[in-house]
This record gives C-alpha cells, sequence and structure tokens, in this order.
C-alpha cells in the first residue's frame, strides 16, 4: 500500500496532467478559431479587392505564420507539457494553484511539500507532521480544481465563424471563399481580374 506521501504527490501529479489537458482543450479551441476567422477575413478581402501577387503572398505567409505560432503556443506546447517534457509545473505551483482554488488547503499543501524536503534527512518529528498536515487535506481531490466544461464558453468563437462560413455556403455564394482562398493559395500565380 503506498504511504500517505506518495498519494499525495500522485494526487499533484494528476492534477499537473489535467491542468494541461485543459490547456490543450483550450488551446484546440484557440487554434481553431483563429484559423477559421482569419480564413474568412482574407477570403473576403481577397474576393472584394482582387489583391496583385504581392498583397496575396502577404496574406498567405500572415495566415501560415500566424496560425503555425498559435498552434505551436497554445497546442503543442501543452501537449509537450502533457507528455512531460520542457519545463513542466513544479509541485510547488500546482501546490499554489491548488491552495488559491480550495480554502481548505491553502498553504498547508505548500508546507507540507517542503517539510517533506526537510524530512528526508530522516527527523521523525518533522515526519509526523508531515503526515498530520497530509491527513487534513487528504479529503481534498486536487483534480477537481480544473473543470473541463469552463472551456464550453470558448466554443462560440468557433462557432461564429462555422455559422458565417454555413451562411455563405447557403445563400449560394461559396465561390467567395473557394474562389477566392484559391487564389491565395496560388499567391504567386497572376490572376486577371
Amino acid at each position: 500500500m503506498k504511504n500517505s506521501t506518495q498519494r499525495l504527490y500522485d494526487k499533484l501529479n494528476e492534477f499537473i496532467s489535467k491542468f494541461y489537458k485543459n490547456q490543450l482543450i483550450r488551446g484546440g479551441i484557440y487554434s481553431v478559431s483563429v484559423l477559421l476567422f482569419f480564413f474568412l477575413l482574407f477570403s473576403i478581402l481577397e474576393h472584394y479587392s482582387q489583391f496583385d501577387t504581392i498583397v496575396r503572398s502577404i496574406l498567405f505567409w500572415t495566415y501560415l505564420i500566424a496560425n503555425t505560432f498559435i498552434i505551436y503556443k497554445f497546442v503543442a506546447i501543452p501537449l509537450l507539457h502533457l507528455n512531460r517534457y520542457g519545463k513542466v509545473m513544479s509541485m510547488g505551483k500546482a501546490a499554489q494553484i491548488i491552495g488559491s482554488h480550495f480554502s481548505g488547503v491553502d498553504d498547508k499543501l505548500l508546507n507540507i511539500l517542503e517539510l517533506n524536503e526537510m524530512s528526508e534527512r530522516d527527523n521523525a518529528l518533522i515526519q509526523a507532521s508531515v503526515e498530520q498536515k497530509i491527513a487534513s487535506i487528504s479529503s481534498f481531490s486536487f483534480a477537481t480544481a480544473i473543470n473541463f466544461s469552463e472551456n464550453k464558453k470558448y466554443v462560440k468563437w468557433i462557432a461564429s465563424p462555422l455559422l458565417i462560413m454555413l451562411l455563405f455556403f447557403a445563400s449560394g455564394n461559396k465561390h467567395i471563399l473557394t474562389e477566392s482562398s484559391a487564389r491565395i493559395i496560388k499567391h504567386n500565380t497572376f490572376f486577371e481580374p
């Protein structure tokens, strides 16, 4: 059977994992919404302005670079952290976040981590204090501090551009998006207005 300190570390690791999953979900929503928004904006601008090759190239590279950066920052980095690559959140930082979320935990969790580092020198009094503090917060499930359903409020950022795209297709004006986006993709090709 695991000792109470190991169970505490397991709960902290579960929290950290859920924290990065939440960042990944939110990052996916940001990425898709920005991708769709810029697609709509650039396609409509190209349709009504019929830019030359230089401006279309600027639009193409802006779209590509902006979306690559957003996917890297909001999807790739949390995915790497979720798999424990790079600079992952420390137990102390996780303890601070959890302490701010649960009023019954406050600084106890951070104190436990600090005391546990000291108790590695086999000080029985410190170890007893650690065990007592762990027992006082053992009823808390740290992972509940992260609520995935809070991401629902960000789905509107995806729904809005999708609805606009649907309106273009339903009204028979899909050519505004398809033809102009094809011209942006072939940004080096001259098109007769």
